[in-house]
């Protein structure tokens, strides 16, 4: 069993980044998703270059912040200030009930932006070979997993490893918080992307892209605990390679400030993020994984 324990939203902040830093460098942290359309992107990657063994993929993002491709070339995803503002479930029924002229402006737009992060991030990166996955998972949207295999034969780089989310049911009641994860937007985001999964691990596996065999992080998405990954854990013990998905970074309160039109602010200043830090920090976390391992993580996948 190989496993990646991945944090996304790199760059997103300096406290993020650095909080990130710090689950890797003294807990069991393996991999990070690094956004490439931020101002820290410069920070970011200092911090990787000190971090040779650290684990990066390009964490797509057209979800928040400004884009990198010309405004006009995708007004569709953009409000008059210039910021993203297409949640996954709009872009999906704008794009799935449109007509055939929306359809053609949605995908023209999507594909400019990721042709602008993938390129940027490459260039930055000095590398010709890509990891990917996408904040909110807007990647696993079917004609959206279709625009990066557009794009894998279009750029002059290779895509080698694609996140897909798809999640074993279990069911884990520790304690009256834990039964929210069951009774809210969680479940149905495990459906959807349990959905949309098998067909993006289909795509990939015909274009010989590596993926992850399961994943942890949809069903206690924003609430990871210990006893959720082990209990995920327990139904995914026979496959090949599993990706764990934590948020541990957040904002510092001087940052916090900054966000204050955001309407992610209060995710990234939620307690539950200190407490995925401290899970990866754990001793404890750390004697499980190695036990059920025996110290073989997918860094290089």
């Amino acid at each position: 069993m190989n496993i990646i324990i991945n944090a996304d939203d790199f760059a997103n902040s300096m406290a993020m980044s650095e909080t990130i830093c710090r689950c890797f460098d003294e807990g069991m942290l393996t991999s990070t998703s690094m956004m490439i359309n931020t101002p820290y992107v410069e920070d970011a990657f200092e911090k990787i270059r000190q971090r040779p063994s650290l684990r990066v993929s390009l964490h797509l993002n057209i979800a928040e912040g400004k884009p990198l491709a010309d405004t006009k070339e995708i007004a569709y995803l953009v409000d008059e200030k210039g910021f993203f503002c297409k949640r996954y479930e709009t872009i999906l029924t704008h794009y799935y009930f449109g007509n055939v002229m929306q359809k053609k402006i949605i995908k023209s737009a999507i594909k400019a932006e990721y042709a602008a992060q993938i390129t940027r991030y490459a260039t930055l990166l000095g590398t010709e070979t890509i990891h990917l996955d996408s904040h909110q998972h807007y990647h696993t949207i079917p004609f959206i997993s279709d625009i990066l295999i557009e794009l894998l034969q279009e750029l002059p780089y290779q895509i080698t490893y694609v996140r897909v989310p798809k999640e074993p049911f279990f069911l884990e009641l520790s304690s009256f918080r834990d039964l929210k994860n069951y009774c809210g937007l969680n479940i149905i985001k495990h459906f959807l992307l349990n959905l949309f999964s098998h067909q993006l691990a289909r795509k990939l596996q015909a274009h010989h892209i590596t993926c992850n065999t399961s994943f942890i992080g949809v069903l206690f998405t924003g609430n990871m605990t210990l006893a959720s990954i082990q209990k995920a854990l327990q139904k995914c013990h026979q496959e090949d390679l599993i990706e764990i998905l934590l948020h541990p970074g957040f904002l510092a309160e001087a940052e916090a400030t900054k966000w204050s039109e955001s309407p992610f602010k209060t995710f990234y200043t939620h307690p539950h993020r200190k407490e995925e830090m401290e899970i990866l920090l754990s001793p404890i976390f750390k004697t499980f994984i190695q036990s059920i391992t025996g110290n073989h993580y997918a860094k290089h996948i």
